[in-house]
């Protein structure tokens, strides 16, 4: 029986960015269920990375595949399948919690029935149903955060991307989202950077160095 296939692979990956390389020959991969860190100092190229794997970026050289497929076949299937937690969140603040993820349910292109599932799932899960209706740009980072996994869970990803998650968070806040963290990964693969050895060593059952990319 052929052996299945990672969930997500790096095959020497490059990229260059204002004619600067900023990463060059980055290979790795990602299994169901892992949580692996990518870990490395500012500038070493994570963020690069991580946007490469969500498909915001593609590669100069190299590949990525999902589940054995090259994304760059088929982007928009493929970014079906990614939910991403950029550093700085992205927020509407004059909507309220509510509103901003029906938003983006629209924007998934999820009917009403699976909206409304999928909303009600991750204001559960995330701890939100006391601010639903709050407006965004009231809230305080490490709800911008929870918000932001909702945003990016809305869909039931299989693959979850994180820039940084525990950026700014004061360690009571940071404590909260290596739990909620912990509780997303049966079933899924994650795959986050820091550049907190605590932080991954607290949520990663593997680890990725970066170094100048």
């Amino acid at each position: 029986m052929a052996a299945t296939p990672a969930l997500l692979e790096l095959d020497h990956v490059g990229r260059r960015l204002a004619g600067r390389a900023v990463l060059h020959d980055v290979s790795f991969s990602l299994r169901r269920d892992d949580t692996l860190g990518l870990l490395g100092v500012n500038g070493a190229g994570k963020s690069t990375t991580l946007a490469i794997v969500a498909g915001v970026l593609r590669p100069d050289t190299g590949s990525v595949r999902i589940d054995g497929k090259d994304a760059d076949d088929a982007i928009r299937t493929m970014r079906d399948r990614i939910g991403w937690v950029p550093e700085s969140i992205p927020l509407w603040p004059e909507l309220t919690v509510a509103e901003a993820l029906d938003a983006c349910g629209r924007l998934r292109g999820l009917s009403k029935p699976a909206r409304k599932m999928a909303f009600e799932r991750e204001l559960a899960r995330l701890e939100l149903t006391d601010i639903a209706q709050r407006l965004c740009g009231q809230l305080s980072l490490g709800q911008k955060r929870r918000v932001g996994l909702a945003q990016a869970l809305l869909h039931d990803p299989d693959l979850l991307v994180l820039d940084e998650p525990g950026n700014g968070l004061d360690p009571v806040q940071a404590a909260q989202l290596r739990e909620l963290i912990g509780k997303l990964k049966p079933r899924r693969g994650i795959i986050l950077s820091s550049h907190d050895l605590a932080e991954v060593e607290a949520m990663c059952n593997r680890v990725v160095i970066l170094h100048a990319g």
